[in-house]
């Protein structure tokens, strides 16, 4: 019973070199001693102040949040922060070249 974690940006380096996956920046964590994302941050020792936006199963989510086998989280740091307004159902679009609010 797992949870896949990637890390993005500088963050990768928080990761172990080389996992099952092959892939860096992508962990395959016990469910074991997880309960929430903030358990995951204090095993990698990933400093909550070092990330910018953490998604659960692909939706916005916070660090109290509770993961459960199978889940997916991804975790972004501090220089890779989104315009989450952009992004995001509700958000408001605006055009970049004219900052005029976007059609729907």
């Amino acid at each position: 019973m797992t949870v896949q974690v990637r890390l993005f940006g500088n963050l990768k380096g928080k990761a172990p070199k080389l996992d099952d996956s092959g892939y860096v920046g992508i962990v395959e964590m016990p469910i074991d001693d997880i309960e929430t994302i903030n358990d995951i941050l204090g095993i990698l020792k990933v400093d909550e102040m070092e990330t910018s936006h953490i998604f659960l199963n692909h939706e916005y989510t916070e660090l109290s949040s509770s993961v459960k086998d199978g889940d997916k989280v991804g975790i972004f740091p501090r220089d890779m922060a989104l315009l989450y307004r952009w992004y995001f159902k509700g958000g408001i679009k605006r055009s970049y070249a004219t900052g005029e609010k976007a059609r729907k």
